[in-house]
Order: structure tokens, then C-alpha cells, then sequence
């Protein structure tokens, strides 16, 4: 069985710094990406990637063209990966793709108040919040 080719995967100081340092340095959400990030560069991690709603999603959110990641890598149900990073495919310069970040946090908080991953990268995309 071969390995889905999977174009390389950009995380972006900007988007890094927004989406996962602004947990604190010791907090599960952040140590749990800073895993993640290394076993991608790294090459050790085999990506179970999943697209995201395009339209239409419960949410409200319009993610056209994004994929996301579960975190921890390799884990698939809400209990066992509460945090996901979502990365958009955009087009190099040079023609190639990539996969850029786009958002990181909780995919199914607890708290209300707190806006998952999903809502983060609409707003990233579009500039708001969705609806």
C-alpha cells in the first residue's frame, strides 16, 4: 500500500505565534502542537489528513480548500484529539503546492465562549466570525 503524497506542509511564524503561542508555555494545547509540528518536520508522522466542510457546515463555517489535522497526530475521536490545526493549499510562486496553517485550538471546547479551531480559520479566511 503506498503513502498518500502530501504536498509540504508551511507553518508560518505569523500563524504560529497567533494560533499557538498565545497558549501558555506549559498548557496541553501547546506542548501538543509543538509535538505535532516535530514529528511533520521531522517526516516521523503519517498525516491522516481530512477536508474540512467547504460550505454548509452547522457552524457556519466556509473552509473551501482546507484540510485539517487531528492532534494528537494519529488519534481520530474528539476525547482522544481535542486540538486540530487546519491548513489551507495554496499555490508557490513557482507553481508547486503547499499546505500553509491557517488556525490551531480546540475542536469541540467545553466552554461556550471559547471558539474552535474551525471558527478560527473562517475567521482567518474572511476576515470574521461566522454568522
Amino acid at each position: 500500500e503506498r503513502a498518500a503524497l502530501s504536498p509540504p506542509v508551511h507553518f508560518g511564524s505569523k500563524e504560529w505565534v497567533e494560533e499557538v503561542e498565545r497558549f501558555g508555555p506549559n498548557s496541553p494545547a501547546r506542548l501538543q502542537a509543538q509535538r505535532a509540528r516535530r514529528e511533520i518536520e521531522a517526516g516521523r508522522a503519517v498525516l491522516a489528513w481530512r477536508r474540512c466542510r467547504a460550505q454548509g457546515a452547522p457552524d457556519g463555517t466556509s473552509l473551501v480548500g482546507c484540510v485539517k489535522l487531528y492532534v494528537p497526530l494519529g488519534k481520530s475521536g474528539a476525547s482522544d484529539a481535542p486540538y486540530g490545526f487546519v491548513f489551507r493549499l495554496q499555490q508557490e510562486s513557482d507553481a508547486s503546492l503547499s499546505l500553509s496553517l491557517v488556525a490551531f485550538g480546540e475542536r469541540h471546547p467545553d466552554n461556550p465562549a471559547t471558539r474552535t479551531v474551525y471558527e478560527r480559520a473562517h475567521k482567518r479566511l474572511h476576515g470574521r466570525y461566522p454568522e
